[in-house]
């Protein structure tokens, strides 16, 4: 069975705390309720329930590079670089036909898309031009963390099925030293963590 966000989390923050205090500094704080709900608005729809329950207990990190907690590069975006950044995708890299773009946000979540759509929302970032997003369109894997690339789009499987079973896998990672997508955390001398 999946561990909870709230034992994944606690697991993850515990052990940064302890290992890599520096990066954990940097955590950023919770969520307001009034900033999810204008992100609800903004989508016109509801957010998985993980991922809300994520962001209760922490919104982003305050500095990228003592952040990158997602293996391999990408570090979480506060609220406000959620709803920015969606913007800028929608603005840069969306459908410009009205029909595709309402036809593509109807397939289920996690088939391959080479447009940014709407229904996507940024979770966090690799400082440059690749992109962790919950999907939220239907089906069984709505809700399921995909990586868009710059070039490619989102071409490839799902990451995770869902903003849970990322935080599973990153909280077993960082406690029993396994690897995600063949790179292992490192805890380093100077306080922050990596994964090489």
């Amino acid at each position: 069975m999946l561990p909870s966000v709230a034992d994944s989390w606690a697991q993850i923050t515990a052990w940064l705390r302890d290992r890599t205090p520096v990066s954990a500094a940097h955590l950023g704080p919770p969520a307001t309720e009034h900033d999810i709900a204008d992100v609800v608005a903004l989508l016109g729809r509801p957010l998985p329930a993980d991922l809300v329950e994520w962001w209760r207990r922490c919104c982003g990190v305050t500095e990228f590079v003592t952040g990158r907690l997602i293996a391999p590069r990408y570090a979480p975006y506060t609220l406000d670089e959620v709803v920015d950044n969606r913007e800028t995708m929608l603005a840069v890299a969306s459908c410009a036909d009205a029909a595709d773009t309402a036809a593509l946000a109807a397939e289920p979540a996690g088939s391959p898309c080479v447009d940014w759509l709407p229904v996507w929302l940024p979770i966090a970032h690799d400082g440059g031009g690749c992109l962790l997003f919950a999907d939220l369109r239907p089906g069984s894997l709505h809700g399921c963390v995909m990586e868009w690339d710059e070039y490619e789009g989102a071409t490839g499987e799902p990451r995770w099925p869902s903003i849970a079973a990322m935080l599973a896998e990153i909280a077993h990672a960082l406690h029993h030293g396994t690897d995600i997508d063949g790179l292992r955390v490192e805890a380093c001398d100077d306080g922050t963590l990596d994964w090489v």
